[in-house]
């Protein structure tokens, strides 16, 4: 059983929780933790999420989860998702934003300079099909198509192709 904290439409903790899964009040929201990673050419590094997880094109992130906050939750599920650690330089926080017509917010990230080599990284097979890395150019085809989750796709969109 995961719990995860409750807030209010601005992003203030409350002092409540829930149990991953259940809906909450009205005026209560869970939190999301996204990050967009970037190379030093300009590329995004995408996964395909695993089948169990629905098979679509998405960025890294996860919920936040009781008595942690959205930054220690990205280093969290980068190193989960990914095995990339030592990245708490190239951490930008953008945006904390309330998603339209649910019950949550998100923190936004981008995980910035980072030169790796994706075959290296040690994926979350439960999670993690593969990884890319892509052009904005190549994301949004993806977008138009549908293969990329819909939530990181508005996140891609709204705050990170300005940056």
């Amino acid at each position: 059983m995961e719990l995860l904290d409750l807030y209010d439409n601005y992003g203030n903790k409350l002092d409540k929780t829930i149990v991953r899964g259940e809906v909450p009040n009205e005026g209560e929201n869970i939190m999301l933790s996204v990050a967009f990673i970037k190379n030093i050419e300009g590329n995004y590094l995408i996964q395909k999420s695993s089948a169990e997880k629905g098979g679509n094109y998405t960025s890294t992130g996860g919920h936040v989860i009781h008595n942690e906050d959205s930054y220690t939750t990205i280093i969290r599920e980068v190193a989960e998702e990914l095995g990339l650690t030592n990245i708490e330089d190239k951490i930008k926080h953008i945006k904390t934003f309330k998603y339209p017509d649910r019950y949550c917010l998100f923190d936004v990230y981008l995980i910035d300079n980072i030169n790796i080599d994706i075959s290296k990284l040690k994926l979350q097979t439960e999670e993690v099909e593969k990884v890319l890395w892509l052009s904005k150019k190549e994301i949004i085809e993806l977008i138009d198509n549908g293969s990329f989750l819909e939530s990181h796709a508005y996140i891609f969109n709204n705050y990170i192709i300005k940056e």
